[in-house]
């Protein structure tokens, strides 16, 4: 066969390998409605019963996508087995891709996953704080940390994850951030970021002056 056959096999192979093992996640949160009981997005959601909740739902989905993955690569090594068929190989890269994405940890003291357990775990002994940063305490998970609405006092320096609201931009931006993001933040944490750094190193030079 030509090479240009070949070749669209495999780009064929490669896109089906990145979009398989994500549709559970693109269908519970840009096909259904799952809003319930959170706050429209973009705003702030309080930390409470329904956003744990929720997380435990998401991590139920993201389990659904590494039952596809699995399926998916299972598929393609099979195929490669009996035939060096372009598209297999596509597959395998496009499954392998994912699941890279997903071992490999954005923060090790977190565990591994988009929503791990112990992330779970940390938020909801955050709905009865021990101790509370002011006397109107009220905290809510904004894009990029979990603040207390009055006092701004940060609980846990994390983004928010996607969590299956239906966007404000739409439906296909939304779409498309998740094969983009696969569910992660586009935003650093705070601290982390280039602005808050910036920031940091001007206070270090001005107390030095």
């Amino acid at each position: 066969m030509s090479v240009s056959a070949d070749l669209t096999r495999l780009i064929f192979g490669l896109f089906l390998g990145i979009i398989l093992p994500r549709i559970p996640l693109l269908f519970f949160t840009r096909v259904l409605n799952m809003e319930r009981e959170l706050v429209p997005h973009p705003d702030p959601i309080p930390i409470g019963v329904p956003l744990v909740q929720r997380l435990l739902l998401m991590r139920r989905v993201h389990a659904m996508c590494w039952l596809i993955a699995i399926l998916a690569m299972g598929i393609g090594l099979l195929i490669l087995r009996s035939s060096p068929e372009p598209f297999a190989v596509g597959l395998v890269a496009g499954v392998a891709w994912f699941v890279l994405s997903r071992m490999v940890p954005m923060q090790m003291g977190r565990g591994f996953g988009i929503i791990p357990l112990s992330l779970i775990q940390e938020i909801n002994n955050l709905r009865k704080p021990q101790t509370g940063c002011c006397n109107q305490q009220f905290l809510q998970w904004e894009v990029r940390a979990i603040r207390c609405k009055n006092c701004r006092d940060i609980a846990l320096n994390l983004p928010r994850p996607d969590l299956g609201r239906i966007r404000s931009d739409g439906r296909l931006i939304g779409t498309l951030r998740t094969l983009l993001m696969d569910g992660h933040s586009a935003f650093p944490p705070i601290e982390d970021s280039v602005v808050s750094q910036g920031v940091e190193l001007l206070g270090k030079v001005t107390e030095e002056e």
